[in-house]
C-alpha cells in the first residue's frame, strides 16, 4: 500500500473498488465536486441565503435584504415607497413618542408621559384629524395616483413627493442617510412600543432611572 501514497492528491479523495484477490484496491481518484454556489450569488447582508434577483446593487441603500422574497411577488418600486413612507412615519413617531414625556397640551387628558396610554386618551377626533390630513397630502403630492396599479404608471420616482420646502439639494447620499435614519427609525419604535407595554415606563425615565415593572411570571 505504501507504494500508492505518493501518487495520491491530497485535493482528492480515492474511491476503493473490490479486488478480486485480496480485498480491496485503490481505483481512480475522483475530485471533490465545485462548490454550486459562489460568495457573489449570495446575500451580503444575509449570507446563508441567495441574492435577491430582483433587487438592483445600484439601488440607493441596497443590502441585499429580502428574506422573504417580497420582490419576487410585488413591484420593486411599491415596496421602495413603502420602505421610505414607513421611515418617515417612524421618525416623527420617534419624536412624538420622546416629546409626549415632557410636553403635552393644557388639558388632563393630554397629561399622560406614556405615548401608549396616552393615545387611548386623546379624543378620537383629534386623531381622525391627523390620519384625514396624512391621506389629502398624500392624494395631493401623488396627483391622485395612490394605488399599486398607477403610481408609478407614469414614471414617479418612490419617496419623490416634490415637497421641498427648503430647497435642499437631494442627492444619492441625502437619500441614502433617510433610508438608513428611516430604517433605525422603524426599530426604534418597535422597541419603545414594547419597552412601555413591559414596564410602563416612559423611554427617557427609563434610561436615566430604571425602574422595571414588576412581571408576574
Amino acid at each position: 500500500m505504501a507504494a500508492f501514497v505518493p501518487a495520491l492528491s491530497l485535493a482528492a479523495r480515492p474511491t476503493l473498488s473490490r479486488s478480486a484477490l485480496c480485498g480491496a484496491a485503490v481505483s481512480a481518484a475522483v475530485a471533490p465536486a465545485p462548490s454550486a454556489v459562489s460568495m457573489s450569488d449570495l446575500s451580503p447582508s444575509v449570507p446563508f441565503l441567495p441574492k435577491p434577483k430582483n433587487l438592483s446593487e445600484d439601488m440607493v441603500g441596497y443590502t441585499g435584504f429580502d428574506p422573504l422574497g417580497l420582490s419576487n411577488l410585488v413591484d420593486i418600486k411599491w415596496l421602495q415607497e413603502s420602505e421610505i413612507k414607513h421611515g418617515r412615519v417612524c421618525m416623527l413617531a420617534v419624536a412624538g413618542i420622546l416629546a409626549q414625556e415632557f410636553v403635552h397640551l393644557p388639558d388632563p387628558r393630554y397629561a399622560n408621559p406614556l405615548a401608549t396610554e396616552a393615545l387611548n386618551q386623546v379624543p378620537s377626533a383629534a386623531l381622525w384629524q391627523i390620519f384625514l390630513f396624512c391621506g389629502l397630502a398624500e392624494f395631493v403630492l401623488h396627483k391622485g395616483k395612490i394605488s399599486y396599479v398607477d403610481m408609478f404608471s407614469d414614471g414617479a420616482v418612490p419617496g419623490e413627493l416634490g415637497f421641498n420646502p427648503m430647497n435642499l439639494k437631494i442627492s444619492d447620499d441625502m437619500k441614502l442617510k433617510e433610508i438608513k435614519n428611516g430604517r433605525l427609525a422603524m426599530c426604534a419604535v418597535g422597541g419603545f412600543i414594547h419597552s412601555m407595554f413591559i414596564y410602563k415606563t416612559p423611554i427617557i425615565a427609563q434610561l436615566l432611572d430604571f425602574k422595571p415593572y414588576p412581571l408576574n411570571l
